[in-house]
C-alpha cells in the first residue's frame, strides 16, 4: 500500500522491500508522520529492508531544527524499527551528497543497520537483496503479508 507523508511517499508493494520516496522539501510533520508509518510496518514483526530515493531531495539542504526533530522522531521509534531492519539502502545522484551522507552516517554511528548510498536503483536493489539473504537465509521478496 502507497501512502502520503507530505513530501515522503512510502510504499510497502514489494514486501518487505519498502520504497520510500523523497518529493520535495519534507518538514517536521512529515518526519513524524513518515516514522509512524515505519512503526506501523515494523509491527508487524518481520525483516524489512529500506529502499529510499533521494533523487528529487537534497538532504543537505534540511535546516538544523528539522535535523533534529528527525532525530528525535527516529530515537522516539528507534527500538520499534531495530527489531525489524535489515538493511538501508538510499538512491542519491551527487556523488558528493552521497559522500558526505556517508562520512556523516559515519561519525554519527547514527544506523544501527548496514545503510550504504548508490548512483543507481539497481545498485540499491542488488545491495539490499544481498544483505537480507544473508540476514534472513532466503532470497528478497514477497513473505506472505
Amino acid at each position: 500500500m502507497r501512502t502520503n507523508h507530505g513530501a515522503i511517499l512510502i510504499d510497502d508493494a514489494r514486501w518487505p522491500l519498502i520504497d520510500v520516496h523523497f518529493v520535495g522539501d519534507v518538514s517536521k510533520d512529515d518526519y513524524r508522520s513518515a516514522f509512524a508509518r515505519y512503526a506501523e510496518l515494523a509491527k508487524r514483526g518481520e525483516k524489512v529492508v529500506w529502499l529510499i530515493d533521494m533523487r528529487r531531495f537534497d538532504p543537505l539542504g534540511v535546516d538544523a531544527s528539522t535535523r533534529k526533530a528527525a532525530a528525535d522522531v527516529f530515537a522516539e521509534h528507534r527500538e520499534a524499527l531495530m527489531s525489524v531492519s535489515v538493511a538501508e539502502a538510499r538512491i542519491i545522484e551527487s556523488f558528493v551528497t552521497r559522500n558526505v551522507l556517508t562520512a556523516f552516517d559515519w561519525l554519527t554511528g547514527a544506523n544501527k543497520w548496514p545503510c550504504e548510498q548508490f548512483a543507481t536503483q539497481t545498485g540499491a536493489e542488488t545491495w539490499l537483496r544481498d544483505r537480507y539473504a544473508h540476514r534472513v537465509g532466503q532470497p528478497l521478496g514477497r513473505t506472505g503479508s
